[in-house]
């Protein structure tokens, strides 16, 4: 049995593994006709106490970020889907990715990259995937390193990562 998706939000950020993800949720925005696929990149509200909350710094950062998003959502309409946005916040990632966007999107599923951090840095900061997974109210696809090709090259995500 195959679940039907009418709304898909798939959070980027510029890593291979949320380029896997978004090629992912393209593929079942594509099986789901007519569905429609929000492309989402949250900055995290904690640079607003950090070097980056001088205007010229943030300014520069949602830019690059806004030019990831709108990259991704031009492959996605290249690709042939026609329902397709782009959402560029600041706050907590885990909550505005698995509670405000789901919740005001009336989104039906969420797919990610995994976070990849460990030990540590993942005890202070907190898994956004796994936030995601705890939070929202709707079904969770979490991509994982080894379900990556191993030949996978992002193309989006490195083309912005060039432009630094």
């Amino acid at each position: 049995m195959e679940n039907r998706y009418s709304k898909i939000l798939v959070a980027v950020d510029g890593s291979r593994q949320a380029e896997w993800a978004f090629k992912y949720a393209v593929s079942i925005a594509k099986r789901n006709e007519n569905a429609y696929l929000y492309i989402a990149s949250v900055i995290d509200a904690t640079i607003a106490t950090s070097g980056l909350s001088d205007p010229y710094i943030f300014n520069s950062f949602y830019k690059k970020t806004k030019a990831l998003v709108e990259s991704y959502v031009e492959v996605a309409k290249k690709e042939g889907l026609n329902h397709v946005h782009g959402i560029v916040e600041q706050g907590i990632p885990k909550i505005v990715l698995s509670e405000d966007i789901v919740d005001e999107k009336d989104i039906d599923l969420v797919v990610c990259g995994s976070s990849g951090l460990t030990g540590f840095k993942r005890m202070l900061m907190g898994s956004v995937s796994e936030g995601i997974v705890r939070y929202a109210k709707c079904d969770v696809i979490i991509i994982k390193q080894k379900s990556i090709p191993e030949d996978f090259e992002p193309k989006i995500a490195l083309q912005f990562q060039k432009e630094d």
